[in-house]
């Protein structure tokens, strides 16, 4: 058993044997997992044959089928009717082979076909991790978008990473993990063309960081407690954009995810039923699984309403950028770095859906501010609440006002502080 690259001149010379000698393509073009390209030469045979070799309760199994007579069929020929074999064993349907076009996709083909179809708080991490180099094991320096997904592998993730890992920047290089295992799986289940060939070997970022660099993703623990929402007002009236101070007061308002959801309200899911205004969140909004209704308070929607005529479609268009359409976390960078020097403050934008949630909590013990949050498993029973689509209409539209009532004190309170 050796390997080799076939070649049509190699077939031609490599020399007959007594013994049965098996000879696997070392080839790119034909590499899939558990298959590969074998040349078998016998006294008086050369015979291509593909060979399965899966794994079957912790077992390796190999089995041979046969492709055709390389002393007849040209190579080219006997490489076509493999690649149909292989799509035949790894989908168990019609032998259909896959464009060649399709065949080299890349990563930077996943990360483009995402982006077309997702509106992602994470487009620029998307597109900054595309033109980004790495080295290889064989100290080549490439390009992220360029890798083929066929070739690529756990290793070749981990060569992507190690730069990162190198420098101690371990929550980098997870999120460029994450980027891959979700652009590649977004494209398995969403693009038939590219699924032929992603279905033919596993997910190459689906490793543990644990394992590898003993790192695991921590959630936040900055806090902002409501008894410090009189220093948060503070601060956000110091800044100098209007835009500015009402996304964040939006994000603080309304608990929502503040890049993917805030930032992206449209126009056309504000609804008014029965004097109350609603945002109603269509299923597949960011990563919601469902539909999602929530009330939105008059002081909501004096801000809201302040951008009417802005744009057509978002609520909050960023018409200061050239470069970005929508608020993402860039805009919001130096704003909290300046903030940090001239108020001191602690908290971050993560903090602010967290604090929605904690202290509509301690409210009432009877509040499930999860509701709110579209978090699924709250077990509301006594107060379940449907009015036409809007699912816990009352109980909903209650601890709105109860924290926006909240928040009218807090604003008092800073406006006292302010005035004295």
């Amino acid at each position: 058993m050796a390997l080799q690259k076939f070649t049509s001149t190699w077939i031609n010379k490599v020399p007959y044997s007594s013994n049965r000698t098996l000879y696997i393509d070392s080839s790119p073009d034909t590499k899939f997992h558990e298959c590969d390209l074998v040349l078998i030469v016998g006294k008086q045979s050369k015979t291509a044959y593909l060979r399965h070799r899966p794994t079957v309760n912790g077992i390796r199994k190999s089995t041979l089928h046969k492709i055709g007579d390389a002393n007849v069929i040209p190579l080219y020929d006997l490489k076509q009717e493999y690649e149909k074999q292989v799509i035949q064993i790894k989908t168990k349907e019609s032998p259909i082979l896959v464009e060649k076009k399709f065949r080299d996709v890349t990563l930077g083909h996943l990360i483009d076909f995402y982006l077309q179809n997702k509106s992602s708080s994470d487009a620029d991490g998307l597109v900054r991790l595309k033109s980004s180099t790495y080295t290889d094991e064989n100290n080549r320096v490439l390009v992220v978008g360029d890798v083929k997904c066929k070739d690529l592998d756990v290793f070749g993730v981990k060569d992507i990473l190690q730069d990162d890992v190198d420098k101690g920047s371990l929550y980098v290089a997870n999120q460029k993990k994450e980027f891959i295992r979700r652009v590649w799986n977004y494209a398995l289940g969403n693009h038939k063309s590219y699924n032929k060939v992603l279905k033919l070997v596993s997910n190459p970022a689906t490793f543990s960081m644990k394992d590898w660099v003993g790192f695991t993703k921590k959630a936040s623990t900055i806090r902002l407690d409501k008894e410090d929402y009189p220093q948060f007002f503070e601060a956000v009236n110091s800044l100098h954009r209007s835009d500015f101070k009402d996304l964040l007061y939006m994000f603080l308002f309304t608990g929502q995810h503040p890049y993917s959801e805030v930032c992206m309200m449209r126009w056309d899911q504000i609804k008014e039923i029965d004097g109350q205004y609603w945002w109603l969140m269509e299923e597949g909004f960011h990563k919601t699984q469902y539909a999602h209704s929530f009330p939105l308070h008059p002081m909501v929607m004096d801000i809201i309403n302040k951008y009417k005529g802005s744009d057509e479609t978002y609520v909050f268009k960023n018409i200061h950028s050239k470069v970005y359409n929508l608020h993402n976390k860039h805009t919001f960078k130096n704003i909290l770095r300046g903030l940090r020097k001239t108020h001191n403050i602690t908290w971050d934008i993560r903090c602010l859906r967290a604090s929605f949630v904690t202290t509509i909590s301690e409210i009432d013990l009877s509040f499930r501010s999860g509701i709110l949050t579209n978090h699924k498993g709250q077990n509301i029973t006594e107060k379940n609440y449907i009015r036409g689509d809007i699912t816990y209409y009352d109980f909903k539209v209650n601890m709105i006002n109860a924290y926006m009532d909240l928040i009218q004190d807090k604003l008092n309170e800073t406006s006292r502080s302010t005035s004295t």
